[in-house]
């Protein structure tokens, strides 16, 4: 279970023993990003960067809402160095590391299980099978337990395992024929989308088939949810990544050096990341010919791994700069999110699934409609503004959240897992 932990530690104690508050603030930063981008549903209103690219997008891409959870990997990465070698992390074994972690990664995954029926628990009856779903938090679950695995091996494996598990899945995605796929009856391509080697319809039909959406039976079902490696593998190298960005900020060499490391590091995570997917063309092609694969959240690609991680490195080092280096601001309040960030999550999950999207308003037209509807009509209604009434929306969510991990903060309870 999850626990709620009293503690009375100052943030200048805490920076005292080497925490880093900047990765608290990042936390924070991406939990409040996340929160915001899940109310931005007007898209006359928001501006494009507030919303996924389509699943089916022909051109895939990534959009800032696209780099919100990776980041949020990124982050959960950059805290297993750093348990692993202070305070009781440091003196236990490494069958007990991997025993702890799993415990963490089952209590993430059930809490993703439960934000996945909670919406529909009303409307139908539980199956078993829903202990196969995977969304969100599952795949953080899985991409935090394999990162603690492979933090467990020397650099170099560390390096391999990172290489290995990126370039698998760029195989998957270029490799496996077209045809396979097709005559697996997974090609599930939109009115005017080309089909064949290298288009969108191949990546989703080579993510389907590992998935096994194309056979069925209880034996097919485990194997679609092992299958799910494809994802959460690499959203491990992702975290891995991470890792190796606060080792580096929390090493031994003057700051200009740990700095000028890590921004290069993620410039070159960014070339290589931008390289994959250059000139990638709907119809198949690119630099890398068929072997060129876009910026896919979808698909977990290995360019939109890297352009996660790069990007999360330059905003990890721009934090710990103005934070912890040159002390320019403690950033309390993006902290008091990231350190409630999972129970924040969860918690405004369920709230909107169970409560605000079931329960039921009169709006303006006078007809029943949801409460967060509700919010949107009649902000609208008195405004004459759908702009005002979506912004009022968003940040209205997203000012609860903050008030509620503000008082838990003053009372010093934060909840972990």
């Amino acid at each position: 279970m999850a626990y709620a932990e009293q503690t009375t530690e100052s943030a200048s104690a805490q920076a005292g023993r080497g925490r880093l508050l900047s990765l608290d603030a990042f936390r924070g930063f991406d939990i409040a990003a996340m929160l915001l981008v899940n109310m931005t549903w007007n898209r006359e209103v928001f501006h494009p960067q507030f919303f996924h690219v389509e699943w089916n997008d022909k051109a895939q891409g990534a959009t800032f809402t696209d780099l919100v959870f990776p980041w949020f990997v990124f982050i959960a990465g950059c805290s297993i160095p750093l348990s692993m070698r202070s305070g009781r992390g440091r003196a236990q074994p490494a069958w007990l590391k991997v025993l702890i972690a799993l415990k963490r990664a089952a209590i993430i995954y059930l809490l993703g299980v439960l934000l996945t029926v909670a919406g529909s628990a009303t409307d139908r009856p539980l199956v078993w099978n829903d202990l196969l779903s995977w969304n969100i938090l599952q795949l953080i679950a899985g991409a935090y337990f394999c990162a603690v695995l492979i933090f467990l091996l020397p650099r170099w494996g560390q390096i391999a395992a990172v290489v290995g598990i990126l370039l698998a899945k760029w195989a998957t995605m270029t490799v496996i024929p077209f045809e396979v796929v097709e005559q697996a009856g997974l090609v599930r391509a939109p009115a005017g989308h080309p089909t064949g080697a290298g288009t969108w319809a191949h990546h989703d039909g080579v993510k389907r088939l590992l998935h096994m959406e194309h056979e069925s039976g209880v034996g097919f079902a485990l194997l679609g949810w092992l299958g799910m490696a494809q994802q959460y593998l690499p959203l491990a190298a992702c975290a891995v990544i991470g890792g190796w960005a606060t080792q580096i900020m929390t090493g031994a060499e003057s700051t200009v050096v740990r700095t000028l490391r890590v921004a290069g590091l993620a410039l070159g995570l960014l070339v290589v990341a931008f390289a994959l997917q250059w000139n990638y063309d709907p119809a198949g092609g690119g630099l890398l010919g068929r072997f060129t694969a876009p910026f896919s959240k979808w698909t977990i690609s290995p360019a939109y791994v890297l352009l996660s991680a790069g990007t999360g490195m330059l905003l990890l080092v721009a934090f710990w700069l103005v934070i912890d280096v040159w002390k320019l601001t403690t950033a309390l309040f993006l902290r008091v999110w990231g350190l409630n960030a999972i129970a924040l999550y969860v918690g405004a999950e369920l709230f909107f699934k169970v409560i605000y999207s079931k329960w039921q308003v009169t709006h303006p037209n006078g007809f029943s409609g949801s409460l967060a509807g509700g919010v949107i009509a009649w902000v609208e209604h008195w405004t004459g503004s759908a702009a005002v009434a979506g912004w009022c929306f968003a940040l209205s969510w997203i000012g609860l959240g903050w008030l509620l991990c503000w008082w838990m903060h003053a009372k010093k309870l934060y909840i972990k897992v």
